[in-house]
């Protein structure tokens, strides 16, 4: 009967060593959700234009004859050009009711043109603004290859962030030892592609010869951000 009432009153203090034990052991682990980023600027590599045929008149069906004529002599001169991808885009046709007679039928279509090459993207484009195309947008920008490229790159430059973190609190806490437990790659974005649009517009004089547009590239920044789970421990 003793025994057993010794053993009642020892239980308690088992426990509360248990308690105590655990909670010591679980001062000698600690884990950390950490985050970093890395970065680069990157010159702009690839360059980009959209250019349109733009018309008017009084019939539909002979604008429209108009506009598959010039678009078809304009591709034929990109695809000429063996650094110059081009491809199509909107087609549109619409009509100006607030004029009676004349010129109230406008059609429309757009050409993208893309090039790693930019001098002869350039003088490609001063071609087709003598033949009548009009100019939507002009600009440089970085490929996506080139773009997955450089973020394999700064994923070890992220990773090193880390261990740099958890390191400067694993020396805080006196646990040397560092651990990744787990780790993900966050979402990257590409910046968003311009987008330019413009009114109708009548054809340009043609008595004059214009010089082919000029441009210059610039910069993209880079970002991957990685995210972790790391465990500091003796």
């Amino acid at each position: 009967m003793r025994q057993f009432r010794f053993l009642a009153l020892l239980a308690p203090l088992l426990m509360a060593a248990a308690l105590v034990s655990g909670r010591a052991m679980a001062q000698d682990k600690v884990m950390l959700q950490l985050g970093e980023s890395a970065e680069r600027m990157v010159i702009q590599d690839r360059i980009r234009a959209t250019l349109r045929v733009e018309l008017g008149g009084s019939d539909p069906r002979a604008l429209q004859g108009q506009v598959n004529q010039k678009m078809a002599a304009a591709l034929d001169r990109a695809k000429a050009v063996a650094s110059v991808k081009a491809e199509t885009q909107g087609y549109f046709v619409y009509e100006d009711k607030t004029l009676k007679r004349g010129q109230r039928w406008w059609g429309s279509q757009s050409l993208m043109l893309t090039s790693f090459e930019s001098g002869a993207l350039l003088a490609l484009v001063g071609q087709l603004q003598e033949d009548g195309l009009l100019v939507g947008g002009l600009f440089y920008e970085l490929a996506p290859e080139t773009r997955r490229k450089i973020e394999r790159e700064l994923v070890p430059e992220a990773i090193a962030r880390i261990k740099d973190q958890a390191a400067v609190v694993a020396k805080s806490l006196d646990l040397p030892k560092v651990d990744i437990v787990r780790i993900r790659l966050g979402e990257t974005q590409a910046p968003p592609t311009p987008r330019f649009g413009g009114a109708p517009m009548l054809a340009m004089a043609a008595d004059k010869a214009i010089a082919p547009p000029v441009a210059e590239p610039g910069e993209t920044q880079v970002v991957i951000r990685i995210e972790a789970e790391v465990a500091i421990s003796r």
